[in-house]
Formats: structure tokens, C-alpha cells, sequence
């Protein structure tokens, strides 16, 4: 009986140190992206802008109240421009008497961000369990008590050994779903 029990728990331990170690971790690859939306307001005044003459139309003549009219007309001018993907940007500016008197400047930018996460677990390579054996022989109907040894490769399979006051057990399970 003890040889049985030597031999059984000499091929566990056998199987223990021969079983295959290469076990291919499992990755977990999450990819999020954020959109930041930034929103930029500025104003400045006519006074603080530069400017250049570029040249005055001497072709055309004009009546003088025209001319003045329209040098004191207020005039505003607007602009959208697209800024590749990431948003718009809006330019205001407002002229009189030939000055700019004031330029208005909104932008509407998203930032993306994109984050790869990966997250690498490793299988358990060997486990061991212990634990404790209850069972009923039919043909005397007498109730054993024991403990059961179970060992799983890093491949799914599931060695069993258990002593009871009854019996003794060896089984071999293999993983199918």
C-alpha cells in the first residue's frame, strides 16, 4: 500500500518538473482618445496694430462728400479659418477713418490625444491544490474520509490523487471548452 502511495506521489512530482514552462502571456491592448476643447478669446486695440500704405487709386475720382462719408463709416470685417482638423479660428476686425480700431480673435481648437495601454498578465504556469475527500463505498456502505492532491500544467491539464480511509485515486483531466 505504501509503495502505491510512493509511486503515485513520485510521478506528480515528475510530472511537476517535466511540464512545459512556455506559457504565452495574455495582452490586453486598450486604445482611448481624448478630445480637449480649448477656446481662446483676445482682443486688441486699433492703436497697438501695425500697418503699411500700400498705394492710393489716383485713376478714379470721387466727389469729396463721398470720400468723407466714407472715411468715417465704421466697417467690420470677418474671417474663418479652418485649421486643418483640429478646429477654427475667427478673426474679427473693425475699421474707421483708416485706422483699425479694434481686432477680435475666438479659436475653437480640439486637442486629440490618443492612449495605447497594454496590460500584459501571465497565465499561472503550475498550480497545486489541496483539499479534503468525503465518500461512501456502496457495496458496504461505509463512509471514507481523506484528502486529495491536485496539480494543473500551465497547458490545462489537471492531475488528481486522492487517499480516503476506503481508497486510493489517480485521474487525468484535460480543458475542452
Amino acid at each position: 500500500m505504501k509503495e502505491i502511495l510512493v509511486t503515485i506521489l513520485l510521478i506528480v512530482v515528475l510530472i511537476f518538473i517535466f511540464s512545459p514552462k512556455n506559457v504565452e502571456p495574455i495582452v490586453i491592448t486598450k486604445v482611448d482618445t481624448i478630445i480637449k476643447v480649448e477656446k481662446v478669446f483676445k482682443y486688441r486695440k486699433g492703436d497697438s496694430i501695425p500697418f503699411v500704405v500700400l498705394g492710393i487709386d489716383t485713376l478714379t475720382i470721387h466727389d469729396t462728400m463721398r470720400i468723407v462719408e466714407d472715411y468715417k463709416l465704421v466697417r467690420n470685417y470677418n474671417d474663418t479659418i479652418r485649421i486643418d482638423s483640429l478646429g477654427y479660428a475667427y478673426i474679427s476686425d473693425t475699421i474707421s477713418e483708416n485706422k483699425i480700431k479694434g481686432r477680435g480673435f475666438k479659436a475653437e481648437i480640439e486637442n486629440r490625444t490618443i492612449v495605447i495601454e497594454q496590460k500584459i498578465y501571465s497565465k499561472p504556469k503550475k498550480e497545486f491544490y489541496l483539499g479534503f475527500i468525503g465518500d461512501l463505498r456502496r457495496f458496504d456502505e461505509k463512509v471514507g474520509v481523506g484528502v486529495g492532491l491536485g496539480f494543473k500544467t500551465a497547458k490545462n491539464d489537471l492531475f488528481q490523487f486522492s487517499a480516503t480511509t476506503n481508497q486510493f485515486q489517480i485521474g487525468y483531466l484535460k480543458k475542452i471548452l
